[in-house]
């Protein structure tokens, strides 16, 4: 792959996004990383890191203009996201024990618009750069790798308004994949189950939920995927999940529980 082709990858620093910057990077990808905590971030060969956050239309408008001004962006992977509610910090509507009404509205509204409007305002804007491209022999143009969840398939009690947000990501990869197609950019989302990523610091592991590899996922193996999706032509409008085999039926009704 030429170094003039240029790859973004979103939550750039740590768990998912960070596996997905070092897979392309060895590719021979540009890669770009857009985080909001990017400035930390150890600096590699063939990687630039972009303080931005995915929230920001100015943000990310302001960061796929810089990128496309030297290289021409090939593809997204989509990471930036975050759980919000973990065990000290149940996502339920209301108490399990008493049913009174919790007052996590402001949680509940981060969630749903750093997951799902943030990942369309990263989408649009990487949508009109890949657009922009010359395309090569097959019509292609780009990739679009979008970050859903198993939870947005099998959510747990507490997990209301993180499925919410997971399985609308779901829900725009169709639509936009045939949007998108006529100006050969395809879309892809990968569901991953349990991860040993950032995001489930505060969460017991839960390996003996998984029928095998009894464990939990590894970020490699996400970006593995990625990067399949990536050089992979045919694959287009499709939701890979990408868990082990879990599904569903956690011996607790309470998520997180282990």
């Amino acid at each position: 792959m030429s170094s003039e082709h240029a790859v973004v990858v979103t939550g750039s620093t740590g768990g998912l996004g960070a596996a997905a910057v070092e897979r392309f990077a060895a590719a021979g990808y540009r890669v770009f990383g857009l985080d909001r905590a990017a400035s930390a971030a150890v600096a590699r060969p063939g990687v630039q890191q972009l303080d931005v956050d995915v929230c920001s239309d100015a943000d990310v408008r302001d960061a796929f203009a810089e990128i496309s001004a030297g290289v021409e962006v090939v593809g997204l992977v989509h990471c930036a996201g975050i759980a919000a509610f973990g065990p000290k910090n149940p996502g339920h509507l209301i108490s399990p024990e008493s049913g009174d009404l919790i007052d996590n509205l402001t949680t509940i509204e981060r969630t749903l618009r750093t997951n799902l409007l943030g990942s369309f305002t990263v989408v649009r804007h990487a949508a009109a750069a890949m657009a922009q491209r010359t395309p090569d022999e097959d019509g292609a143009r780009g990739f679009v790798v979008l970050t859903s969840s198993g939870a947005a398939l099998d959510g747990k009690a507490g997990q209301s308004a993180y499925s919410a947000s997971k399985s609308g990501v779901i829900g725009m990869t169709l639509p936009l994949a045939r949007e998108l197609g006529r100006f050969g950019i395809r879309v892809v989302t990968i569901a991953p189950g349990l991860f040993d990523t950032p995001i489930l610091d505060d969460t017991p592991p839960l390996p003996r939920h998984v029928p095998f590899p009894a464990r939990m996922g590894e970020p490699h193996e996400f970006a593995a995927l990625a990067h399949h999706i990536a050089e992979n032509s045919y694959i287009n409008g499709e939701v890979i999940r990408i868990d082990g085999g879990i599904r569903g039926g956690f011996e607790s009704p309470i998520p997180f529980i282990k």
